[in-house]
């Protein structure tokens, strides 16, 4: 039996609530980040990040391995990011969610992955998924698309200064 088999395995063993589910959805991360398209391994985590009835710090854990170790093909890449989008659309715990924002950033080329992302960090109710949203638009660096996001957040209390920033440091004007 393969490491990545194995892990799942002892996953699914371990009581609903263990914290070592957490850990060996790291080590899960792992595989991720020499193999980024591991067919189990990508399967794997964006059903754990995707499961609402999941322990949430594995869930956490998932979602962080999907933006640090993003698939490149592109039917895991779909995967991973149609998980990600469940989750920060959904009714889940707000951190789950404030981590799948963040997650998003490598998959924002995805229009689907866009629209999700301009929705949370322009009216999402949770200002952290706000602030998480915008770090993922900021990390997925200059386009047009981002850029009119940022631009919309000229006005906003909350995120119009760092808007401008990342407008800045993107070598474009922020809003007036």
């Amino acid at each position: 039996m393969d490491r990545t088999q194995s892990l799942i395995d002892e996953f699914r063993a371990e009581p609903a609530e263990s914290d070592r589910r957490r850990e060996l959805v790291a080590g899960m991360s792992d595989i991720l980040a020499e193999r980024p398209d591991h067919p189990a391994a990508v399967a794997f985590l964006a059903s754990v990040a995707a499961d609402t009835e999941e322990y949430d710090l594995a869930r956490v854990q998932a979602t962080t391995a999907l933006r640090l170790s993003p698939p490149t093909d592109e039917a895991h890449r779909q995967r991973a990011a149609r998980a990600l989008l469940a989750v920060m659309r959904g009714p889940d715990e707000d951190l789950v969610r404030q981590y799948a924002a963040m997650a998003l950033g490598p998959y924002a080329d995805d229009p689907e992955v866009h629209d999700a992302m301009a929705a949370a960090v322009l009216d999402d109710e949770d200002q952290l998924v706000r602030d998480n949203a915008l770090a993922a638009l900021s990390h997925a660096g200059p386009s047009d698309d981002r850029a009119e996001v940022l631009h919309r957040l000229a006005d906003d209390r909350a995120l119009g200064r760092e808007a401008a920033r990342i407008l800045t440091a993107w070598g474009r004007e922020p809003a007036a």
